[in-house]
This record gives C-alpha cells, structure tokens and sequence, in this order.
C-alpha cells in the first residue's frame, strides 16, 4: 500500500498565468464574472504574501518527497523517482522548497514530449517556470490595482475589486512588498547555482523588483494606502541606496537590459517619493489658504526636520539621481513656507530651500525629469505611465508655482520647463482635459505660464506653439487650443516709440496715429486710434507692445506661413504645421473651421485665405532635406484631414499645384490600355528622396511615408478618378510598398508604422476597385500580377509560429516591433482574402498572385506553409483568425483553379504539419471562449470551405481512422484531442447555443452541411458522428425554438434550421439511394448483431422525427413559421422616400456650392441627379406656373420648387398622398432613379455560405461619403436629421432583408424534405405521412394566406432585388410539394381555398418560374379526388369561371402553354354542363392559335396535350363546328405529314378528336363532307399505318424466368390506346355504310376485316390457352404479363388498365364487324339472296366463343365479390356483357350464311356458364336491361336455351 505524506497546504498554488490573463481580458467597463471573484478570494493569502510564499528549502519538504503520494491540502501528488531527481537539483538552484520544486517540475513536464532522461532542458525550463510564476503573481496584484485605475466610478468592477484591494491593504500588503524590495535589494547569487543562468536569475530579479514599485506606486497614486513620515523616511533611504550602489544593483547590471531595469528602478521609487510629498495637497491649501495645520500632509514638522537632515546628506554633483530629489524637497519647502499662519511652522522657515534649488540647478538636475520623459521608459512599460506623467506633471506645475519663470529668450530653464511640460502633456488625453479644465488648480501655474506666453504673441511664438502642440491631445482638448488662438484679445509687436506714437510714460500706454503694418504680416494693419500697452523696453526707442486689437491668432499664423520666404529653415512654419496637423487630426470640427476661417479674413489688398492653397504651395516649394521632410509630412497630413472633411474644396487645389510633381507619358484612360506599364505614370524623385532623408532622419509622429499613404487612402476614399491619383497609387504600391523595408530609419519601430499603413492602402485600393471604373482595373492588374508586390508581402506573412514565438525571447526585437510585425501579418492576411475573393472575377487563367501562393518554391517559406503553420499562434487570435479567413478563400481559390494546377490535395504538406494543423483546429474550437467567438465561428467556415472544395485535404485533417470509438453528447477528453469528438460536443449543446449563440452554431451547421452534402467522400466522418448520443434528437430540438425580436438573432437561427431540415433530408436521401442496400445486406449477414440493429436504428433517425412532425402540429407550425414572407414593401419605399428627400436637399446645397464634406463620386452622382430633374417636363412646367406667380429670378424660382417638392415628399413619408399631378412626377422619378441601389453590395458576413447573391445596402460606404460627423459645423447642419432618417431606414430594410433570405432558405429546405420525405414513405410503405385532415387543412391554409399575402406585396414592390418574387416561388414550390407529400388528398374546402389563391395570384404575377409552380398546383389540385364527387355545384362554378379566362391568357407563353391547356381541359371535363364553360372558352380563348400550334416545331412536345382538350372541346357539338372551321384537319394532316417518324405517338389522339368531330357533328348538314374528307386525308392516304395500329400486341408474359423476353418492342398502354382511338374512327366511318363503300377501296376494305379479325383472335386466346377468365386472371396471378411503355419500364401497377384496354379494343373490333356483317345482311335482304362470295370476311365461331366465355366468366366474378360495385367496375361489367352479345351476333351470322352449327357439347357448357352468370347478376340493378338483351341474342342463336328457360332451368 502506496505511503502518503500531508505537508503545509499553503506551498500549493494555482498557476498565476492563467489568472494574469482573466485580468488582462477584462474590461474596465464590464462586470467581474463570479468565477474570477472566486479566484481572486481562494488565492487571497498568495496575492497578499506574493513570493514570499514561495519557501526556502526544508527538512520536511525533502523528507515528505520520499513518500509515494503527497497530500497537499486538497491536492494529491504521486511522486515519480526521476521528476524528484530533478526537483531536488532545482530546489538547491533556486533555494526554494522541495515540494515547491517537485510542483514546477511536474507542471513543466505537462507539455513537454522531450525525454526524460535528458534532464537539462527541462531544468532549465522548470527554472524559466519558476520566475515566470513569480512575476505573475506580481503582475496579478498590479493588474487588480490597474484595472481599479480605470475602471468607471460606481462601477461593479471598481467596487469589487476595491473591495479585494482594500482587504489586501488592510492585512499589510504594503509592509509585505516593502519587504520584498529589501529582500531583493539584498538578495545574492545562489552559490549552487549554474554561473551559466547568473545574467537569467539577474534579470529576474530586476524584473520583480520593478513590478513591485510599480505596485507601490499604484497603491499610493490611487490613495489605497498613504505614505506617513516614518514610511517616506525609508523609501528616502532606499532610494539612496540604490543611488549610491549599497544595493545588489552594482552587481546585477551585465546587460543592457539590465542596465535600463535598474535605471526604471530608481525613477518608480523617486516618483514614489515626489507623489508621497502630495504636493497636490500643498497647491490646493495655498489655493485655499488652509493653514499647515489644518492641511492634509502626512508628514509633521518634526518628520519634515529629519527628512531634511536625510536630504541634506545627499549631493547632486556626485550622484546626479540626487538633484531631481533635493529640487523636489526645495518646491515641498517653498510651498510649506508659503502657507498662511508662518508662525505655527515657524521652524521650517529656517531651511534654505533656495539652497537646495542652486545646489540642484547648478547640478542641471531639472534636465533629469526630461531625460526621464526622453526615455524609453514611459514609451515601453506596461506600469502606469499615466500616473507616472500626472506627478511629473504635479511637480513642475508646483516648480512653476514656487519659482519665477523668465521669459527672457536667453534663459535656458525657460525651454527645458517648455519642454519638460510637452513631453508631459503629449500623448496623454486625460492630463489635457484636466489642463483645460479651469476648476483644475493644480494646472494653474501652467496655465498662468501659458497667458504669459500668450501675451507676447505673435512677437514671440514658437515657445507658444509647441506648449499649445502638446496641449492639444484628443479631441476636446484640441478643440480648446483651436478656441484659444482663435479668440486671442491683441497683438504683441515691436514697435519704435519715436514714430507716429502717443506714448504715456506714467501709464506706459501708446496709441497709434495712423494705420500700422503689423512687421512680418503683409497685409495685416493695426487700425489708426488704436490703444496699446507697454510690455516691456527692448532699449531706450524700442519696446514690445501688446496692442488692443483683436485679431484671430489662426490667422495670423496661417498669415506668417504663407509670407515666410525660406520655409525649410523657419522653426516657427514647422511649429505651426505641427499644431495644425496635431488639431485636425484630433478633432474634425477643427478641421473645417480652420478651412473656413481664411474666408473671414479682409487685409490691406488680400481678401480671404486659401488653407488648403497655402499648404499645397508650402509643400509644393519645400527642398530636400530634413526640416523640408518634416514639413512635408505634417501639411501632407492637414491636407488629408481637410480633404477628409471638404475634398471639393481641397482636391482642384491639389490638382492645381500638382504637389508631387506628377508627369504622364500617356493618358491612361484611353482605348489603347493594353500598353500600359507602370512608366507610363511618373512622380518626380523629390518625393522619393524626401521619403528617404524623413525616415532616415527624423523621429516625428507624422512620417512621411504614413502621411502621403493617408493622403492618397483619403483621395481613394473621395472617390476620385484621375491621373494624380493613379500615378499616386501606383508610386505608393511598387515604390514605398516594394522597397518601405530597405529604408534606414532612425526610430526603429516606425518602419512597422509605414508598413502598416502602406497594408491599409493596399486594402483601401482592392476595396475601391469595385467602384471605380476607370482606375479598378489598372489597380487589379497591378496587385495580381505584379511579383514585386506580391515578394513584399509574402516577406511579411511567410513566417511560421515557432518563429513568431522566438522574437519574444530575442534580445534583437522590442516590444514595439514584434507587435508591429504581429499587426502586419493580420493586414496581409486581410489582404489576401481580399485579393482570391477579388480574382474570382479578374483575369482568366492562372493569374501570378495564384502561382505564387500556391507554389512550394515561393520564398522564404511557402504561402500555405505560413498561414497554416499561423493557425496555431495562440499568443494572438487575431493572427489565427486572418490566417483561417485566408486559407478559406485558398480552399476555394484552388478548387476553381483545380485545371491549372498540378500540386497534391494537401499543398505539399507533410504528415508532421498535417497533424499539427490537425492539433490547431481542434485547440481553437475546443476553446469555448467569449473572446475567441469569431475565431471558433471562422474556423469552422474554413472546415466546410475545405469540404466543398478541397474533400482530400480536409479528410487528411479529420484522420478518422482513429475515430471508432463511441461518442457520448459533451464527453470530451483532453482538450483537442479529436476534432469530431469536440464537434460532438458543440451538437450536444447546439439547444443552448441556438439560444444564445447563433451565429456560432450557424457555422457549426455549415459544416456538418458540407458532410452531408459530400457524404460519398466523407461516408466514415459522417458514420462517425451520428453514432453519437441522440445525434438527430438534439439537432431537432433547434427546430422549435421560439425565435427572437432581434432580427439578426432571428436569421442566424432560421439559417440553422435550413441547414438542419437539409441535413435531414440529405440523411434520408442517402438512406434510400446509397445506404439502405449496404444496410440491408450487413443485416443479413449480421441478423444476430446488435451493433447492426443499432446502425439501422441511427439511420431512422431523421425518419422518425420526421413521422412524428407529422403526427403532431409541428410541421403545420413550421409551414406556419417559414411561408410567411418578412419583406415589407412600407420599409423599402420609407427607405426610397427618405433618399429621395435628403436628394432634394442635397442638390439644391449643391446648386449653392456647398459640398460639405460630401465625397467627389456622391457629389457627381447627386448633380447628374439634380441636372436630370430639373430637365424634367415636369419641372420646366412648374416653372411657367411659378413665373405667373409674379416670381422672376431663376435660381430663386428652382430652390422655390425643390422646396415645394421636399414638403410634398415629406407629406408622402408621413402618409399623405401627393395629388399634385407635376410633383407627383417628380416625386416619381427620383424614385426611380436607384440613388440608393448604387450603394448595394452581396451580404457575406451575417448569411449561411449557402444564401448567393443577396443585395444589402452598403450604408457604411454611404456614410462615409457623406461625411455626415462634420455636418454640425458645416452649412450641411440642416440637412443631418434626413440624412441619418435615411441611414437609419437603410439598416432597417437590411435587416429585414436578412432575416428574409434567411427565413427564405428555411423554407426552400422545408420544401425539398417533403417530396424526400414522400419518396421514403412510400419506400417503407406508409402513405399518407400521419397527417390528419384537420393538419392538412391548417397547413393549406397557411400556405395559401402566405401565398396571397406575397402576391399582395409583389404588386406594391420597389425592390429591384426582386426578393418578393423569389419568396414567391418558394411558396409555390412549397404547395406543390405539399400537395404530392399529402397525395392530392386534401378536402374539397380546402381545393377550392387553394384554386381562389392560385386564382388570385395568377392575375398578378409575372415571374415565369412561380406561374410554371402554380400551374402545376392549380393541375395537381383539380385532379385531386376531391373533385371526383362534386357536392356544391355552385361553387365549383363560380370558382372555376373565374378561372378560365386567365388561364386562357397563358397559352401564349411556350413556357406555359403546355400546363395551361391541360389545366383547361381538365377543368372543363370536371364542370358538367358544357353550357357553363362554353362560351367562356369561345370568348376568351383564341382556338384558332391552339389548332396552328399543332404543326408548329416550339410545341412539338404539347401535341398530345393539345390534342386532349382539342378532344374535351370537340364533344359539344358548336366545339366540333370550331375545329373543323378553324382547319383542324389541315393541322392535323401538316402535323401527320411534318413528323412522319413519330406519327404513331399522336395518330392515335388524332383519330380520336376526328371521330369526336364526326360524332358531334352526325346530324349536321355538313356531315357528308366531313365523313368523304376524313376518309380520304386519314384513311386512304395512310394505309401503312392504319395496319400498323391493328397489328396484334407484343406482351411479354413472364411464365418462366429461363425464358427470355422477345427482342421486340413491346406494346404500351399508349399503343392500345391508339389502336383504340384508330378501330373507333373506322367504326365511325362505317356507320356510314353508303359512303364507306363508296370511299373505301376493296383491297383496303378486305385488310381492314382481315387485320381486325387476327386481333380479335388474339384477345380470344388470352395471354394462356384455355384461359377462360381473360386478360385480369393472368395480371392477377404470379405469371403476370409485363406491359412496358415506350421507354422500357414496367407499369406493373397499370395492368388492370391494360386488360380494360385489351377488351375495348375487342369491342371496337366486335363493333366494326357487326357493322360490316349488318350492312351485308340489309343487302341481301334487298336482293333477296346472300350472296356468300360478297359477304364480309367474319370471325370463326371458336374465336367468338372465347370471348364469350372470357366476358361471361370475369361479369360472374366480379358480381359475386360483392352487391355494391365500384363505377368503374360496373362500366367494366357492362363492357364485358356488350362484348359477349356482339360475338353473339356475329355467331348468329355465321351460323346463318355459312350454315355453321355450334361444335358438339358447346351448348351444354354455354348454357352452364350462362346460368351461373345469371343467378350472379341476379342482385344488380344496373344489369338488368343488358341481360335481358343477352338472353334475346343467346335464345337466337342458341334455340336450346329457348327451351331450357321454358323447363326453368334458366
């Protein structure tokens, strides 16, 4: 039994690094999470002891890692003999404890696949691990104490965590990290340890020791704790120990790095001690006048004595750390001193503080706070700089306050305070609010300092400008600066006393004579009269007056840039450029007013100043060199600010000056494009050289190279299109980005800065190609095709994860560039989605971006090594992220470029980057994280991107060779392990996250829809999952989930339940077609298996959710829920309206030239608008009428008008009708003139990959191009509430648009489930679904009002997209599918509501595909059985003559012709009288168009149809009289004559419709003529064919399966059907006995009987000898007769009707030879004898006792089944009956002419047969009166039945 041994629990620690980074995630703003509360409170004893809790080495602890387990606490460790080797090494290394050590150890090897053996990797690692966690618990404290520094007032995070903090405090965490300090201040070498880790455990040490000052600094800058004398005293000691190296400092400075954490080190504590003294205090008591005593210092008078005494032992000289302290302590002094009531600290006044001050102004001691804010301290720490800079900031507002500041232009300290004070303000927002915040006291000396500059302005301005340039952080503050120089109250200038003065000595007033040019302002006078005050004396002539005269100091300065003669060298242009780019960067507004302020400024001989022309012409004019590249970046930047807010005013200016010396070859956009390269676009080599001597050179936050690539984003943005621009572009792409990284720059990580902004243009150059025309193209080619280009990026991007990962261990990279770099990848990874998705629709071929991203020679590494190997950088999600966009878009690129291509499916990968992609993937999506949402979301696009277009490579990711295992819903193993076993998981709570994350669950389903749709290639993927727990059960439960409000929230789920109703139909598809035989057969093999039944049982699954769908109200809910169509016709024309009114008024700003910061394309665009209206007839009539309104001007007039229409539209928009016949035609237009249809883009973010071509308004673009957040101060104010109504309207449609497209993909899945779903019904046999009557007639009825209500809004639609008809035709498509699911068996109210909707719908809709859908429901409707017994007359009338005449008006269309005609015909066959439908159809549909489409080719496959309601129509007899006068005969004979080949498949229908005719027509006086026609077009002219159709038929009979079929055609039913239809035209004729022997040629007469009588011979026989029950035993029984139609497939199921075909054919032939036998019988009555040679051919007696004994046989047993018979029985009965007493009668002939007796014995068995047929018919009506006709015949030509029925034997 294993032996365990318990140690103190407090050696146990989670690791921080997983807490460190909860606290980095959280937002100040948001609320803490429990969970993280809970572990804040369970590691409260770590957070408070810190590393002092990591222990020293122990005889217990080692004694305790002897025992096999190790209880700590709650945590038990079982101790491996090789790991407890290593722990004990590492503990002597560290001296830290043995079970501490043994924990590190073990935590190190949870990742590591290294061998064991070798030991000092991973003791070198477990060390690294060791420090980490130290530092992480520090950076835990000071993270908690940052986020309360940030965190909102009030706020849950501020109070929870102050309240974590205040508990930390109060048990003494201040003491324990004073400790701690002192303990690494002291701390030693460990003597054990390796020398070779001395400079790691060095810079560890120096890294904690910062950590802890900054934890000190926070905890006394935010006041959690306050510092007492005692307190100060020894951070003042400490603090001269680190300066004097009695610390350890000395000893650990042996990099560079540590070097610059000792020197971070010394400045934390000295701005400790300066925020200790709370100077802030003192200012606020001297600006209270608060005594010392009633003050808030924590230091008392005596404390404040033996601090000096400390302070007094410190020398500046020596150690220059000193003096910034000793200056410190003098301004603490001064300000002691100054305090009311001296005599209470009477003491104190005995201190030379003044001493103190020259001690440390002679050290230069004020140059240490510069050199601090110099440093790259405040720029890369992650401590608090704000508060750093705030008690810089505290200190010099207090020196400032202590101490006179000169102004005289020699005195140095002047501009080290300027400087010291812009480096302090600079950068950080907060401290300029506070500054121009007037109730701020502690920035009033800085303030004061400022008016003092102020008031020498302008004769004194540079040390202005640059107090002001710092000032002006953000956008408030900017906005105050702006303010400032703007309402400056006078003039300081130099002026000579002697000259036309006024000068009062006393008063030292001065006031002007005459006018006074102000010197260096040409143009600028001081007014004559004007008043003056003395500032002060230059000499005794000249002094420096501040005058009375207010003049905007904007435009002074504005004034002094444009009069300055020698730019490059003037400080004060470069100063000024730089406040002007710093306030129109921060601050919009300003940017306008400063454009618009030179309009207000009148000179001597200048009227007005042009900003933007002065910049143009300043940098225009600039010389190559440093100062000259430093102007040029900072006006190229103004002047991408003023072209952001007014380009109309700024480009021509721009184009005027030409600024970069553009030089064109050739004009590039004229036809002969082709031979343009990119020397045919040329910029002079100023820019190029200026570019290099700025980078080189200069540190500005402006560099050029980011400024002429914003300047050129802005012009794109604009929309403009012309030759600067594109050789603009074109320098920007295959200059400055191709060459950008060989730059030398003097600040290291700015070259990320230009390589960054250079990526953002390249993205803003692919997103404008789409709307630019002209330059697009040029662009496209450039980025496509251009390997430089594509070098420079791939220089980027190429780069694997463990790469990245090694930089943050390089000493060679900072922080700064590794993030830069970092940054970059993401653009360029943007960059190459942009770039596939953009060359879908580029060139043809291979473009070269394809071949080199795709190539594995592509260097330095190839392009799809990088992004996957990128997929894994977990350090970044947002890196991750970009590299799963672009290998999605790769997937799809490779697909269509499959033809080109020749590498493998894996893109060279090989099998160790397979499994580590593998790995990836898995990792990402199995982190269910809030912040990696999007991440997750993307990568499971990817997924199904790789199972459409590349199925090999994502089988080489999924490996599920290895997946055979079962899965449980939510039982994952270690994280990442499989990737199906984690999308196990995501299914298992796909209920959850329909709810709350739907969207993340749409991609979810878009990948298992990819499955199913590839299922043949993923067969074992798809297996796999569905062997997991209620696979199809949890999916379902998405189904019925109530929707939300949120449209967006609403479209993500009717998405996902599209995508589930597919997958489900799919799964039942395969079930049948590819599956069921495999299942079938594994069953037989396995039928004792349970795995097996298991296996069918899952693949039932989506069957019999399916089923019990139907047996409950669920699908009627679905129907309910999909059909409803969400567009609104309201919402699109409110859109349209609310364009049309901000057009109104736009055009008419424009009229007045007032662009506002509109961009070039919507200015152009809204003028071409404006010039169309006003050309409008319309509008020139409107302004004939407004003329005679006594209004004359012309402008006036046409702004009268717009106005007049702006109010008529607004009436529109708020529901009043325009009934102004001119204005609503202006109204009209605009309207149609799709303003807002030329800001339409394909959605792809918030739509399934399966939603195509969905237009959604691209209102971001729209707004951009407005300009709309410069409008407050702009004239464009008025116009903001129409702008943003439109805006607002914009969105609006598109979520409606949304959410229709998607409700529209649910519907279109539920559509093709149901015919998927009836096919697998009748496959296992269950008709009808389970859908009761009453489900049926709710689903019907939720169709038909959606249906209607689609209609209604396709009427009123606006909408291009023409989305309300494709909503349509879902809905059409989802009845006829409906209809088929519920086989037609819907009730009679239910037809009749469908055949009203159909109705209603069809008068409306124009849409081909929908009318196609209708039609085919309207056919399948009516041919329903509830028709077949008709109870309400009425109804069905009046329903249908409102039908007829608009189907009448769709057989025109080809499309529709054939659907139509058949639903005419049989709609007139269901309505009774003809008298009904008659004179309908004679009026509204034109006949004589019908009987032409006969011949005609485009209706070759309507004939049959044709013909069909050519035969319905021609049974009435005025029918019959139309055909034959609007040539149908002639039709039919060209049709006869023009498809000579195909004759036999409509000469049947045509016989019929012509013997319909004849017997329609027999009594007219036409009749003849009809009869002769007929005769000779059909009958004479065709023989060949007319023995063709009474050739007997060739059946297959199946007697015996050795037996093969005959290699014949086989006859269909159609063939009997046309034998039919041919025999009923001959007996037709020969009713007419004199002119069918007139007509009829002998030769023809005689083939005619001969070939009628062999037919009748072979249904004599039937299809087995002796067969006395006919044609329906043999069908009945196994040996079945096969009847096959034309193409060779069985119609088993249509046997019955073959037989019922076989015997009219008999009786036709029966009929025809009773004919011929009665019109030889009437001759020789005539003559007086039978002329036997002359007498018709007529069947043998044997062949017409078949068929009596067949008919007489079948009649019995039908009778017998039962006394009620079906119609179609009783029809059949009588038949049979007819058919017996023809060949009765013909038996009589026979017997008669050629004296022929019944054979011996016939009569017998006939009169047997005869009596069992009579008793059997005995109990049915319905035969009475045919039976009694049989016993008449039977009793002639048998006369024996005469004498047995006397005996009553019958």
């Amino acid at each position: 039994m294993a032996t365990t041994k318990s140690v103190d629990a407090s050696l146990w620690w989670d690791p921080f690094t997983d807490l460190l980074t909860e606290l980095e995630n959280l937002s100040p703003s948001s609320e803490l999470p429990t969970s993280l509360v809970n572990k804040l409170k369970e590691n409260h004893s770590w957070l408070l002891g810190s590393v002092s809790l990591f222990k020293p080495p122990s005889q217990k602890s080692r004694e305790a890692l002897d025992s096999q387990q190790l209880q700590i606490g709650s945590h038990q460790l079982t101790i491996q003999p090789r790991l407890k080797e290593l722990a004990t090494k590492i503990s002597s290394s560290l001296c830290l404890d043995e079970v501490q050590s043994y924990i590190l150890v073990e935590r190190s090897c949870e990742h590591d696949t290294s061998d064991l053996v070798a030991l000092e990797p991973l003791h070198l690692k477990a060390m690294l691990q060791y420090y980490i966690e130290r530092q992480c618990v520090l950076k835990c404290i000071r993270q908690i104490f940052m986020l309360s520094l940030y965190a909102e007032d009030g706020s849950k995070v501020d109070q929870s965590l102050k309240e974590i903090m205040q508990k930390l405090i109060s048990e003494g965490l201040e003491n324990g990290l004073l400790s701690v300090i002192e303990s690494l201040l002291s701390a030693t070498y460990p003597e054990s340890m390796d020398v070779d880790v001395f400079s790691l455990w060095a810079e560890e040490m120096l890294i904690e020791d910062n950590l802890v000052l900054d934890i000190l600094f926070l905890a006394y800058y935010e006041s959690f704790c306050t510092c007492d004398g005692k307190q100060w005293k020894n951070l003042c000691l400490l603090y001269q120990r680190m300066i004097s190296g009695a610390c350890n400092f000395g000893k650990l400075a042996i990099s560079s790095e540590a070097v610059q954490s000792i020197y971070h080190a010394k400045v934390q504590l000295l701005l400790i001690l300066i925020e200790t003294l709370y100077l802030e205090n003192l200012l606020q008591m001297i600006h209270d006048e608060t005594p010392f005593r009633e003050g808030n210092i924590s230091l008392t008078v005596s404390d404040i004595q033996e601090v000096d005494a400390i302070i007094s032992t410190f020398d500046a000289f020596e150690t220059k750390e000193s003096g910034p302290l000793i200056l410190t302590w003098a301004v603490f002094l001064c300000l002691i001193s100054s305090l009311p009531d001296k005599q209470e600290h009477d003491v104190l006044m005995e201190i030379d503080h003044v001493g103190y001050v020259r001690q440390a102004f002679g050290a230069a001691s004020l140059s240490y706070f510069d050199e601090i804010l110099h440093s790259d301290l405040l720029k890369d720490s992650e401590g608090p700089i704000a508060g750093s800079r705030s008690v810089l900031r505290t200190f010099v507002s207090a020196f400032i306050a202590s101490y006179e500041i000169s102004l005289q232009l020699e005195d140095n300290n002047l501009k080290l305070i300027l400087n010291i004070l812009g480096e302090i303000y600079q950068g950080e927002e907060s401290l300029c609010v506070q500054f121009w915040d007037r109730d701020s006291f502690i920035d009033g000396p800085v303030r004061c300092l400022l008016y003092n500059l102020e008031g020498e302005f302008p004769f004194r301005t540079v040390e202005l400008i640059y107090l002001l340039s710092a000032l002006s952080e953000g956008a408030w503050p900017a906005e105050c600066v702006y303010k400032f120089l703007d309402k400056s109250v006078g003039l300081s200038t130099l002026v000579d006393l002697r000259v036309n003065l006024e000068y009062d000595i006393n008063s030292r007033i001065v006031e002007t004579r005459l006018p006074m040019s102000v010197p260096g302002l040409e143009g600028l006078e001081i007014p004559g009269n004007t008043r003056g005050h003395v500032l002060k004396f230059i000499n005794d002539n000249s002094a420096l007056v501040r005058w009375e005269f207010t003049q905007s100091g904007v435009l002074v300065l504005l004034l002094r840039v444009a009069q300055e003669m020698y730019p490059d060298g003037s400080e004060e242009v470069l100063a000024t450029l730089g406040l002007f780019s710093r306030l129109v960067t921060f601050n919009k507004d300003v940017c306008y007013s400063l454009m618009s302020i030179g309009d207000t400024f009148h000179g001597k001989d200048i009227t007005g100043l042009n900003v933007a022309e002065i910049i143009c012409t300043l940098v225009k004019n600039l010389s190559p060199n440093r100062s000259g590249a430093l102007m040029m970046s900072m006006g190229v930047n103004i002047l991408a600010m003023m072209l952001n807010c007014c380009p109309s005013r700024v480009i021509p200016t721009v184009l005027k000056t030409n600024i970069f010396d553009v030089a064109l070859k050739m004009n590039p956009f004229s036809s002969d494009s082709d031979a343009l390269s990119s020397g045919s676009w040329l910029l002079s080599g100023r820019l190029a050289k200026l570019l290099l001597i700025d980078c080189e050179h200069n540190d500005s936050s402006f560099p050029l190279a980011v400024s002429v690539l914003e300047f050129t984003i802005q012009l794109l943005e604009k929309g403009i299109e012309n030759d600067f621009l594109l050789a603009l572009v074109i320098f920007c792409i295959q200059y400055v980005l191709v060459n950008h990284e060989y730059w030398k720059y003097k600040v290291r990580h700015f070259r990320w800065k230009v390589t960054l902004k250079v990526l953002e243009f390249v993205k803003t150059c692919i997103l404008s190609i789409s709307h630019s025309p002209k330059m697009g193209d040029i662009v496209r080619d450039l980025l496509l095709c251009d390997s430089s280009v594509h070098s420079a990026l791939f220089r980027i991007v190429c780069i694997t994860t463990p790469a990245l990962e090694k930089l943050y261990v390089s000493r060679m990279y900072g922080v700064m560039e590794i993030e830069g770099l970092q940054l970059a990848i993401c653009s360029v990874l943007d960059i190459f989605s942009l770039l596939f998705d953009l060359s879908k629709d580029a060139l043809p071929g291979y473009p070269i971006f394809h071949q080199a991203v795709l190539s594995s020679a592509t260097k330095p590494i190839p392009v799809v090594t990088a992004i996957i190997s990128l997929i894994s950088f977990s350090w970044n999600p947002k890196i991750q992220f970009g590299a799963v966009s672009a290998l999605s878009m790769l997937l799809l690129t490779a697909d269509d470029l499959q033809p080109y291509m020749s590498a493998n499916a894996c893109f060279g990968l090989d099998d160790k980057q397979i499994a580590d992609f593998r790995k990836s993937i898995a990792l990402i999506i199995s982190e269910q994280s809030p912040l990696n949402e999007d991440l997750i979301a993307n990568t499971f696009k990817m997924l199904a991107s790789a199972a459409y277009y590349q199925p090999a490579f994502l089988l080489a990711i999924v490996d599920s060779k290895d997946n055979t295992a079962e899965v449980a819903s939510g039982s994952l193993g270690p994280k990442g392990e499989n990737l199906l076993d984690t999308l196990v998981v995501y299914i298992g709570k796909s209920s959850e996250m329909i709810k709350s994350q739907p969207k993340m669950l749409l991609n979810v389903m878009d990948f298992l829809m990819a499955l199913w749709q590839g299922a043949s290639q993923f067969i074992n993927v798809v297996e796999h999952l569905k062997k997991s727990e209620n696979f199809w059960s949890q999916l379902s439960t998405c189904i019925s989930v109530t929707l939300s409000t949120d449209p967006l929230l609403s479209s993500y789920r009717y998405q996902c339940q599209a995508d589930i109703l597919q997958m489900m139909s799919l799964e039942m598809f395969l079930q049948k077609k590819v599956l069921h035989p495999e299942i079938i057969r594994k069953t037989s093999e396995l039928s004792k298996s349970s795995n097996a039944e298991k296996a069918d049982d899952n693949h039932d699954g989506p069957r019999d959710i399916l089923s019990a769908w139907c047996n409950n109200s669920v699908l009627s809910d679905l129907i309910k829920s999909y059909a409803s169509c969400e567009y609104d016709n309201d919402k699109y024309l409110k859109a349209q309206v609310s364009a049309a009114l901000f057009s109104v008024q736009a055009i008419e700003n424009l009229r007045n030239d007032c662009t506002g910061s509109l961009s070039s394309s919507l200015v152009e665009k809204l003028s071409n608008l404006g010039r169309k209206l006003h050309d409008l007839p319309a509008f020139s009539e409107l302004l004939s009428q407004y003329r005679q309104q006594r209004y004359r001007e012309e402008k006036k007039l046409k702004s009268l008008i717009m106005s007049d229409l702006y109010y008529y539209m607004k009436g529109e928009f708020e529901g009043r009708k325009i009934e102004h016949k001119l204005f609503k035609e202006l109204f009209q237009f605009l309207l149609e003139s799709k303003f807002l249809e030329s800001y339409q883009n394909k959605e792809a973010e918030n739509l399934s990959i399966h939603a195509k071509n969905v237009l959604l308004f691209d209102y971001t673009r729209l707004e951009k191009d407005l300009g709309i957040d410069l409008w407050d101060v702009s004239e464009w104010k008025g116009l903001k509430k129409d702008a943003e109504t439109m805006l607002y309207h914009m969105k609006d449609v598109n979520s409606m648009l949304i959410l229709s497209n998607s409700k529209l993909l649910a519907l279109k899945a539920l559509t093709t489930m149901l015919p998927v779903y009836d096919e697998d019904l009748r496959w296992k046999a269950n008709i009808g679904g389970g859908l009761s009557e009453r489900l049926i007639s709710s689903c019907i009825e939720h169709i038909c009002q959606s249906l209607h209500e689609a209609t209604e809004s396709s009427l009123q639609s606006t909408d291009s997209s023409n989305h309300t008809l494709h909503f349509l035709e879902a809905q059409a498509e989802l009845l006829l599918h409906f209809l088929k699911f519920i086989q037609r068996k819907q009730s009679f109210p239910s037809s009749i509501l469908i055949i009203k909707t159909i109705t209603s719908s069809l008068k409306s809709i124009k849409d081909s595909n929908s009318l196609k859908l209708l039609l085919m429901s309207l056919l399948s409707c009516i041919n329903s059985p509830s028709f077949k017994s008709i109870k309400n007359e009425s109804e069905v009338t009046d329903v249908f003559s409102r039908l007829l005449p608009i189907l009448c008006n769709f057989i025109e269309p080809v499309d529709h012709f054939t659907l139509s005609i058949s639903t005419i015909d049989l709609v007139i066959k269901t309505l009774s009288t003809p008298t009904t439908w008659f004179p309908i159809i004679q009026e509204h549909l034109k006949g004589q168009n019908v009987i032409k489409k006969l011949p005609d080719k485009k209706y070759s496959n309507s004939v049959p149809v044709i013909l069909k309601f050519l035969l319905t129509f021609a049974r009435v007899r005025k029918g019959a009289e139309m055909l034959v006068n609007m040539g149908f005969f002639s039709s039919l004979r060209v049709l006869l004559d023009e498809n000579e080949k195909e004759k036999e498949k409509i000469w049947g229908l045509g016989f019929a419709v012509v013997s319909m005719i004849l017997y329609s027509l027999k009594d007219s006086p036409s009749a003849s003529d009809t009869l002769d026609y007929v005769i000779s077009c059909f009958i004479l002219e065709k023989p060949d064919f007319i023995s063709y159709c009474l050739n007997t038929p060739n059946f297959a009979p199946i007697l015996d399966k050795k037996k093969r079929a005959r290699p014949e055609s086989q006859t269909s039913l159609t063939d009997l059907k046309e034998t039919q239809h041919t025999l009923l035209l001959i007996c037709m004729l020969a009713k007419h006995e004199n002119l069918w022997s007139k007509s009829m040629k002998k030769e023809m007469d005689v083939e005619l009987r001969e070939r009628s009588i062999r037919l009748l011979a072979f249904i004599s026989r039937g299809p087995e000898s002796n067969s006395r029950s006919g044609w329906f035993l043999s069908l009945s029984s196994s040996n079945a007769v096969v009847v096959k139609d034309k193409m060779g497939n069985t119609d088993g199921c249509d046997a019955d009707m073959a037989a019922i075909e076989v015997y009219k054919i008999a009786f036709y032939v029966l009929k025809f030879l009773c004919l011929q036998a009665d019109a030889a019988a009437k001759r020789a009555e005539e003559v007086g004898f039978v002329d036997v040679a002359h007498f018709p051919d007529l069947p043998m007696p044997d062949i017409l006792h078949g068929l009596q004994d067949q008919g007489i046989a079948i009649v019995r047993e039908l009778c017998e089944e039962g006394k009620k018979l079906r119609p179609e029985t009783e029809g059949l009965c009588i038949l049979l009956i007819q058919i017996t007493e023809k060949c009765l009668y013909l038996e009589f002939c026979v017997s008669q002419v050629c004296g022929i007796r019944p054979v011996m014995g016939r009569l017998e068995d006939f009169s047997k047969e005869l009596k069992l047929f009579f008793t059997a018919t005995k109990e049915h009506v319905f035969l009475e009166d045919w039976v009694k006709s049989l016993k008449q015949i039977s009793s002639y030509v048998y006369p024996g039945i005469g004498l047995l029925q006397t005996e009553g034997c019958l």
